[in-house]
């Protein structure tokens, strides 16, 4: 079902649509980014040590890459707004439970559960623009809802870091706007059909016939490429280099690390227009050949402004890449089978961002931090012309 702006009441429809598939992505985004400035005081306020303190991220973000294709699965079968909803709730419920919880092993549970639901979220809302609108309008919106998810995830840790001043639990007490929005999605959500009349073995076949399996197989590694830098280099290695070579304190850090957000959401606001001039493989390959450029840029660096000039073309390369592989998996991805699809997009994004920390340390404490990101940069400009080669040759079989 594609929503089009037929009468007054179609339009207001849409714009309500919109807002909630919006609003439900500011909320997916939460779950780590709203945290992570606020994990020195958990571990001060529960006397844990900052391995397990970083054990409230990882039980995020680890579910999402076995669940979330059961998530999609399930969507397909019964719909995408009766799982979106209770996800959305289950979010909000499981958040604000962690501010009533006396155990940390209690507390780790209930992240496993809402990183449960985060995945189920990120992955619907992606998978409902691509049901409801078609053509440079779904592009659009793909393209707008990847400017939001970026501002959200460089101002909650502005919003997680102050509030971690008051009180440990005072980030988690925001996870009630998964209840609002569950709440208001309820009442103005549609519920695309549902031509799914497969299930267990034969809904994977069938998904799997369904799609040119080389072009989605590039895609995929585009997402994880894309997330896999985003979680490595820029939120991990930036900083260590940010502190130890300029000394800037942790306020200052995580503004310079807010500088990619403002040119990706500019980008990728655009990307309806940049794909009339540029075909997706093109615009997937400039976005790696953009963060190859700006990673060797951000090793070679003289100063912090050249630095921060290397920052801004991060933020570029992810918004010529992020909503372009969505809009081109969406795409490709039948009606009946897009929930299963686009989960496993989420699957590959959430691995991306769980490998990328710890392997770019585990470099970097061997050749250093600089040296780990002039190597990724090559890495990038090597992948994207990889990808570039995969998918354009995926269009001619």
């Amino acid at each position: 079902m594609n929503i089009q702006l037929s009468n007054p009441l179609a339009d207001i429809q849409r714009s309500q649509t919109v807002l909630i598939i919006f609003a439900s992505t500011l909320v997916s985004v939460m779950g780590v980014s709203l945290i992570s400035p606020a994990l020195p005081t958990i571990q001060a306020a529960w006397n844990i040590s900052a391995g397990q303190a970083s054990l409230l991220i990882s039980a995020f973000t680890l579910p999402g890459i076995v669940l979330t294709p059961f998530v999609g699965l399930i969507a397909d079968r019964v719909g995408r707004k009766r799982v979106l909803v209770p996800s959305l709730f289950l979010f909000g419920v499981s958040g604000i439970a962690v501010v009533f919880v006396d155990g940390f092993t209690t507390l780790l549970g209930l992240r496993v559960v809402q990183g449960t639901a985060g995945s189920a979220i990120m992955s619907l809302t992606v998978t409902l623009l691509g049901d409801l609108f078609s053509g440079e309008q779904r592009s659009r919106l793909i393209g707008l809802n990847a400017a939001i998810l970026a501002i959200g995830a460089a101002g909650y840790p502005l919003l997680g870091g102050g509030l971690a001043l008051l009180s440990w639990a005072a980030p988690f007490v925001c996870f009630a706007l998964g209840i609002v929005v569950a709440v208001a999605g309820s009442a103005v959500l549609p519920e695309p059909e549902s031509n799914v009349n497969s299930s267990g073995l034969s809904y994977v076949t069938n998904a799997a016939q369904s799609v040119p399996t080389r072009a989605a197989l590039g895609l995929y590694i585009a997402i994880f490429g894309i997330f896999f830098i985003l979680y490595g280099a820029q939120l991990t290695v930036i900083p260590f280099i940010l502190d130890e070579s300029y000394g800037l304190s942790s306020g200052t850090i995580g503004l310079l690390l807010g500088l990619p957000a403002v040119t990706m959401g500019m980008t990728s606001s655009q990307s309806s227009r940049l794909i009339r001039h540029l075909s997706p493989p093109r615009l997937i390959t400039l976005g790696f050949v953009t963060y190859g450029i700006g990673m060797t840029l951000a090793a070679l660096a003289p100063s912090i402004i050249v630095l921060a000039s290397a920052l801004f073309l991060f933020g570029i390369g992810q918004g010529f890449a992020e909503p372009i592989t969505d809009t081109a998996l969406n795409t490709l991805a039948p009606d009946a089978f897009r929930g299963g699809i686009m989960s496993i997009r989420t699957s590959v994004l959430q691995f991306g961002t769980t490998l990328g920390p710890p392997v770019f340390v585990a470099v970097a404490s061997t050749v250093g931090y600089t040296n780990t990101l002039f190597i990724a940069g090559i890495a990038a400009l090597a992948l994207g012309v990889s990808i570039f080669g995969f998918l354009t040759l995926s269009e001619t079989v």
